[in-house]
Order: structure tokens, then C-alpha cells, then sequence
């Protein structure tokens, strides 16, 4: 099974379970960065980078978006599989329900099944403290690095938000060698 076949069996599954109305949504391709159609592969590991859940009140790309991608193409971080745990877009900061935890930690776990590969090093990378705990609860067999970016520097403006990321993503780098 590719990406693009287990987004489509991911979506099927999700509209079954939650209705039609549901809006399924995984980090599109932009500016040269796969997003979720990326294998992970950079360097010697799978580097996998986790956010809560699609917000429906933004627009791809909003400025964050693009400074992000970005900053991957430049690091060479254009193939990092970018997810969420939670696929359904929601208002953002709405907490996903119980019934949406433990069917996305299931699908979570087929998702970095299909991403892991022998020989290479699996990095997880929870991007808020609600992913790693998610992480830490329903799938405890893949440890992740806490590394939250897009709540925490709000306070920031655009070029500190830049630089913050930028720092974080480099230090990533070294833990793919």
C-alpha cells in the first residue's frame, strides 16, 4: 500500500465511522514538500512530524504554512512526512472526542507501519504537548520528541517565529545521521 491509496482507505473508513459531512484533510504537496504524500526518509531515518488536527478556520497556506514549508525545502527537509494525529478538520483548539482519539491512534499506528522501514532510524516528532500525551497513551510502542512550534511561538513575530523553526529543524537533521 502506497500513501495516496491509504489516504483514500483512511478518508472511506472515517466518512463510514463519523458521517459524510466530515472534512478529511492531510498536509497537501506545496512549494517542492511532499506533506503526508512524503516517505519520511531523510538521511539514515524516518522522520515523522505529528500536529493535533486540520483546523477548518484557516486556509492553506496561511503565512505560517508557507514559511514552514519553506523552511523544509531549504533544509532539506522536503520529504518529512507531515500529519496530524486527528485527520477531521474542526475549529481550531476544538479537542477531538474519544471515539476520534482511539480510531485515529489506530490509523496513527497503520500510518507509521507503512512509513517504518528496516535499517532506518524512526523519529516521531509530537508537535504539542496534547500529540505527545495522545502518543504516550494510545501508542506508547513509538516514543516521540516533544517539539512544539506553531502554538508556542505565537507571541512571536514572523522573523523570530522563522528562526525558532529553523534552529528546531537543524537539530532534527542531527538526529537523522
Amino acid at each position: 500500500m502506497n500513501l495516496q491509496s491509504f489516504a483514500k482507505e483512511l478518508e472511506r473508513d472515517l466518512k463510514q465511522k463519523f458521517g459524510e459531512h466530515i472534512r478529511f484533510w492531510v498536509w497537501p504537496k506545496y512549494n517542492d514538500v511532499n506533506g503526508f504524500y512524503g516517505n519520511g526518509i531523510i538521511n539514515n531515518a524516518v522522520l515523522i512530524w505529528i500536529t493535533e488536527r486540520p483546523s477548518s478556520a484557516r486556509d492553506f497556506p496561511d503565512w505560517i504554512d508557507k514559511i514552514f514549508y519553506r523552511l523544509l525545502k531549504e533544509e532539506g527537509l522536503e520529504n518529512m512526512h507531515l500529519t496530524d494525529f486527528v485527520k477531521i478538520m474542526d475549529d481550531a483548539g476544538k479537542p477531538p472526542t474519544k471515539e476520534e482519539l482511539k480510531i485515529s491512534a489506530e490509523w496513527m499506528k497503520k500510518e507509521i507501519e507503512l512509513l517504518k522501514l528496516d535499517g532506518k532510524k524512526l523519529i516521531i516528532v509530537a508537535n504539542s504537548k496534547n500529540v505527545k500525551m495522545w502518543m504516550d497513551k494510545y501508542l506508547p510502542d513509538y516514543p516521540c520528541l516533544y517539539c512544539e512550534f506553531f502554538k508556542r511561538t505565537l507571541r512571536y513575530g514572523k522573523e523570530m517565529r522563522e528562526q525558532l523553526l529553523r534552529d528546531k529543524l537543524k537539530k532534527l537533521i542531527k538526529y537523522t545521521l
